[in-house]
């Protein structure tokens, strides 16, 4: 036996089969030549109900010139109608590409692309009166030149079937409620079957922002509740999308202003003067004292629409509190410097003066007072105000000895 008639022995039949309402997809050899066919369902085929659907849904599909739409032919025998042969082709059904090729939903635009085609041909058929009702994976083909969508079927023209569990048996949770229980449907039913396509797309991933709360109003039990129309459906998208783009743009400007802020601050000469400090009135308003508070570096506290990822909070936190320690260090420099010098020395030369307590309630309620407009917890500013104060007391004793200051660890020893 050779190859041509071993093929022909097993009817041509391939290994990659997938179930669809209508049946079973497959490529076969006919004419020594493969075809894709859907292998009707044999309860269907016993329904003259269902064949006459089909025979109306196909001549429908004749005269339909839409690159989104796949047209077929039933083959039938002295028994009646057994299978659908679809037109020349190369593709195959969602799920069998989903399965093979699950990154392809992680090209550029793709989803977007994938539901624009979907949108336009449900909208021509709509134009019709004709409804597609179900779009799940095995549903919807995709051309294998560039993975679009193409259908094959419309659900509308078997709405008859008694029994809808005849066509709808394992796809029910891809059909909208309506549909199953037998009452009239519109548009909204083909909202209902392209938002659960658009949440299999991302099976395997996150579904993107735009697309989310669009998904979950689209799937609602209740007709009422979901999009009227598949446009209205598309704009809310299109809407999402353009508050998105505006919101990192937000967040965009709102990063480069804080950084320019952070580069000034730290590109500005620092004076230390350990001997003489000036006071505010000779050295005139300190351009550091204006903390920065959330409004200042363009976050609008009353509008809930710009959001910042937990990173972005994070740094813009540590910012904060970067600019709060070096102006607190700022005013207790000017303090310690007072209180640490070769004036308070005692005449002993081992102790300083006792210092006014006035001093250090003024230098505290500073930092509360620069907390307060920079936007921190009274917790934090304490504990990096304890930080800055134990780092120039450390800074201070190194200084002692030049004095001739004693430190307590020296006369112990």
């Amino acid at each position: 036996m050779n190859y041509e008639e071993m093929l022909q022995s097993r009817d041509g039949v391939a290994s990659h089969r997938d179930q669809l309402p209508l049946g079973i997809f497959y490529k076969k050899l006919i004419d020594k030549k493969y075809r894709n066919v859907v292998e009707l369902k044999p309860e269907l085929i016993d329904s003259i109900v269902f064949c006459e659907a089909l025979k109306a849904d196909m001549r429908m599909t004749e005269g339909l010139a839409h690159p989104g739409q796949l047209h077929f032919k039933a083959n039938a025998d002295s028994s009646g109608i057994y299978e659908l042969e679809l037109e020349a082709g190369n593709y195959q059904t969602f799920r069998q590409l989903l399965t093979n090729t699950p990154a392809v939903v992680t090209g550029k635009n793709y989803t977007d692309r994938v539901v624009e085609q979907l949108a336009s041909i449900l909208q021509c058929l709509h134009a019709q009166n004709t409804f597609q009702y179900c779009l799940s994976p095995q549903t919807v083909f995709a051309r294998k030149n560039d993975n679009m969508p193409m259908l094959l079927w419309h659900g509308s023209f078997y709405k008859n079937l008694a029994d809808k569990s005849l066509l709808y048996k394992g796809f029910e949770d891809d059909v909208a409620p309506e549909v199953l229980s037998g009452e009239e449907a519109d548009e909204r039913a083909d909202v209902f079957a392209l938002g659960r396509f658009i949440s299999h797309l991302h099976d395997d991933g996150s579904i993107p922002y735009e697309y989310k709360s669009v998904v979950a109003k689209a799937t609602s039990p209740n007709p009422a509740d979901r999009y009227a129309t598949i446009d209205e459906m598309v704009a809310a998208v299109s809407k999402k999308r353009s508050s998105m783009r505006s919101v990192i743009a937000a967040v965009a400007a709102f990063v480069i202003a804080l950084l320019c802020i952070v580069v000034y601050i730290d590109l500005m000469p620092e004076q230390m003067d350990m001997e003489y400090v000036k006071t505010d009135q000779e050295s005139g308003a300190d351009p550091y004292d204006a903390a920065l508070t959330p409004m200042e570096l363009g976050l609008d506290v009353d509008d809930d629409t710009l959001s910042l990822s937990d990173d972005e909070l994070t740094n813009v936190q540590t910012e904060l509190e970067n600019t709060f320690r070096r102006q607190f260090k700022r005013e207790a420099e000017k303090v310690y410097s007072k209180l640490y010098n070769e004036e308070r020395i005692n005449p002993s030369g081992q102790t300083f003066k006792t210092p006014n307590r006035t001093i250090i309630d003024d230098l505290l309620r500073k930092r509360d007072e620069i907390a307060q407009q920079a936007g921190l917890s009274a917790d934090i500013a304490e504990a990096i105000s304890r930080d800055v104060m134990d780092e120039l007391m450390a800074e201070k004793k190194l200084m002692l000895n030049n004095y001739g200051f004693q430190h307590d660890d020296k006369k112990k020893k």
